[in-house]
């Protein structure tokens, strides 16, 4: 409890459930736990490696086909909402602007995000080709 707050972590189906709402009772749980945490009872902490899980299903073709701006744009208002707090969240920021910018994988962007000043070393030719490093 930095703030005195409780710090609470979400899984990507919390989150999912807020955006896609359905099922409808579970994203009615879900959004009252997001107004909660608006509301000062407690901070929702995310992680980078759940919204990998939601940016996959959220544009997966298989699930909820959405487009990478649709994604991008939700997303980074999620990561803004009060009582919300994002691990890294300028690195994550940089990633999701990476990702809307680029067909690059969202963990591709999120590296390259982490890491501005040192080589990530690829055999992808995509991230070779945005910053990426061949090995020697």
């Amino acid at each position: 409890m930095r703030d005195g707050r409780p710090r609470v972590h979400v899984d990507a189906n919390v989150i999912l459930r807020l955006l896609l709402g359905e099922p409808e009772e579970q994203a009615v749980a879900a959004e009252a736990l997001f107004q909660r945490a608006a509301a000062g009872n407690h901070t929702i902490v995310l992680h980078p490696a759940v919204l990998a899980e939601v940016i996959y299903v959220l544009s997966s073709p298989r699930v909820a086909s959405w487009a990478r701006a649709d994604v991008v744009s939700v997303l980074r208002s999620v990561c803004m909402l009060a009582g919300v707090e994002v691990a890294d969240r300028d690195i994550v920021l940089d990633a999701l602007r990476m990702f809307a910018a680029t067909r690059l994988d969202w963990v591709d962007c999120l590296l390259l995000s982490y890491t501005p000043t040192m080589p990530v070393y690829t055999f992808d030719d995509t991230m070779l080709k945005a910053d990426g490093t061949a090995l020697p």
